[in-house]
C-alpha cells in the first residue's frame, strides 16, 4: 500500500529533488564559509555582544 502511493504521487522525485536541494545549499554555505576572510567571522561573532556596550 506504501509502494502504491509513493508510486502514485511521485513521492521518490521530491526526496531525491529535496536532497539535492540540501547538498547544493549545504555546499555554497561551506565555500562561502571557507572563503570568509577570519576578520570577517571574527566581526560577525562579536555583534551580538556590541549592542550591548554601546547602550
Amino acid at each position: 500500500m506504501l509502494q502504491e502511493l509513493g508510486a502514485s504521487t511521485n513521492a521518490s522525485t521530491w526526496a531525491v529533488a529535496s536532497i539535492l536541494f540540501f547538498v547544493a545549499v549545504y555546499l555554497v554555505v561551506a565555500v562561502q564559509v571557507f572563503r570568509a576572510r577570519p576578520d570577517d567571522l571574527d566581526a560577525r561573532a562579536r555583534m551580538a555582544l556590541d549592542d550591548e556596550t554601546q547602550g
